[in-house]
């Protein structure tokens, strides 16, 4: 009788945080986001993930949970099945566990609003998986990789929003 090992992740977690500024009202270059464009465009990006995440193929929401839901996202032959929480109007919380591996994940895209003339998101990582620990080599690139992802998450709300797909009727 053969004995089926799991592969482990190595390490502590690679847990990591930044913030993207939404509003700057020194910058008329930049379109400003009301709370609720934001909001709508962060809720978006998790009932309609394909159009956030180009690498993704297909999505499937699975089924709903108390104040989120469970989704499958494929990329290509790779599967990954999260559940997603939201705090209305304040924050969209990703997780992921695979047993097989031990790999999680977790991603709290948190509002803050400090006065009324300034929005922020705060993204907050928490990966662990063979690659995603603290001692990975390649923690630097997967950061950055992380941070290019919100940035463009961030351009894709305000394209939504100039062209009135966010706006609530």
């Amino acid at each position: 009788m053969t004995t089926m090992t799991t592969q482990r992740p190595l390490g502590n977690p690679l847990t990591f945080e930044h913030l993207v500024q939404i509003n700057d009202a020194t910058d008329t270059r930049v379109t400003s986001l009301t709370r609720s464009q934001l909001w709508q465009g962060l809720i978006l990006r998790a009932t309609e993930p394909e159009g956030f995440i180009p690498w993704l193929d297909t999505s499937e929401i699975q089924g709903d949970i108390e104040q989120g839901m469970q989704r499958c996202l494929n990329y290509g032959s790779y599967q990954i099945r999260d559940e997603v929480h939201f705090t209305a109007n304040e924050q969209v919380e990703y997780q992921s566990y695979d047993a097989t591996t031990g790999a999680e994940f977790i991603l709290r895209m948190k509002i803050e609003e400090p006065n009324p003339d300034a929005l922020f998101v705060r993204f907050i990582y928490h990966a662990h998986s063979v690659d995603h620990h603290a001692d990975s080599p390649l923690g630097y690139a997967i950061k950055e990789a992380y941070r290019f992802s919100d940035d463009d998450l961030i351009m894709r709300i305000r394209l939504l929003a100039e062209s009135g797909n966010l706006d609530v009727q």
